[in-house]
């Protein structure tokens, strides 16, 4: 089912986290005309997420996973989500969705873990804090990543786009999750290939659920029984359905969302760090807080590009 693992890691791991999902940073109003501080999202790599809950936006990150966006991309244009589950929703953990069944995935190849790669420090923008997984962190192309050496990998921050499986590490495929809380102890054990960067609040609203037990997954394989199963597991995640997913590239130009990211070298982001670290402004406060912010609770703001104005 491409989640024993993360089961696993997240009974063992759970406990010791008190980690909150950030809220939300208010979207800016569209923007008529791009500028420098803003860099457009490739078509290609938008995906509109719709569920029962709302519309998710995500970005693709072709460059750190390209094996992964591949077969995502084919898997979009294959339908193969529409009308499937996030079928496995953790409070303060992720929400997992895809076929879940084995025995559905016997037609897409298995991936290799892309969870690292071998990146100069080029287009690498230091966040400017201390971190307790990785020295340093940052940002590349508005994507949360984390330094050793010449290797890089993406963060395992809320709304991440990260691709379930097994314990073998080549064993992704179809199966994806998106963190609803910080799980940085996935960070270089998952492969993250995009992340969220509007519309999480309708992620958080998934109503919380388990997959199918291991002794029932059976049932659902065998063709005497298939059908009532499934029927029975349509009603318990009806809340939860995939109602579609697909991307910006392959609708037509005048139906085409448009958006674009905060670059992280411009005046507007490093104004939002010093805001988002200075909390000693308020009155209210006795002990006046450290000037730090941990990465996972400041996501790089995205909006919407009003086209013809």
């Amino acid at each position: 089912m491409r989640s024993t693992a993360l089961i696993v890691t997240a009974a063992c791991l759970f406990a010791l986290s008190a980690c909150q999902t950030p809220a939300a940073i208010p979207a800016p109003p569209p923007a008529a005309i791009s500028d420098v501080s803003w860099r457009p999202v490739a078509p290609e790599n938008l995906v509109i997420l719709k569920t029962r809950t709302g519309e998710a936006i995500i970005e693709l990150a072709e460059e750190a996973a390209p094996e992964h966006v591949r077969q995502f991309r084919e898997a979009i244009r294959a339908n193969l989500y529409n009308g499937e589950y996030f079928y496995r929703v953790i409070d303060g953990h992720v929400a997992q969705a895809g076929l879940e069944f084995e025995h559905h995935l016997e037609d897409w190849p298995l991936l290799p873990l892309e969870a690292e790669r071998t990146v100069s420090t080029d287009g690498f923008d230091t966040f400017g804090n201390a971190d307790l997984f990785a020295d340093p962190v940052g940002h590349r192309e508005g994507f949360a990543a984390g330094r050793g050496g010449d290797q890089e990998w993406l963060l395992n921050c809320p709304g991440a786009l990260g691709m379930a499986r097994d314990d073998d590490p080549g064993t992704g495929s179809t199966e994806f999750f998106i963190p609803l809380a910080p799980r940085r102890y996935l960070d270089r054990n998952y492969t993250v290939f995009g992340r969220v960067i509007a519309g999480m609040e309708h992620i958080n609203r998934l109503k919380r659920v388990d997959p199918v037990d291991d002794e029932d997954v059976p049932g659902f394989a065998d063709p005497a029984t298939a059908a009532q199963k499934m029927a029975e597991r349509a009603k318990r995640l009806k809340g939860n359905e995939i109602i579609s997913v697909g991307l910006a590239a392959d609708m037509p130009e005048a139906l085409r969302p448009h958006w674009e990211v905060m670059t992280t070298q411009g005046p507007e982001w490093k104004a939002l760090k010093a805001e988002k670290r200075n909390y000693g402004i308020y009155d209210a406060f006795v002990v006046k807080p450290p000037k730090v912010v941990d990465i996972c609770t400041l996501p790089v703001p995205a909006r919407p590009i009003a086209q013809g104005d």
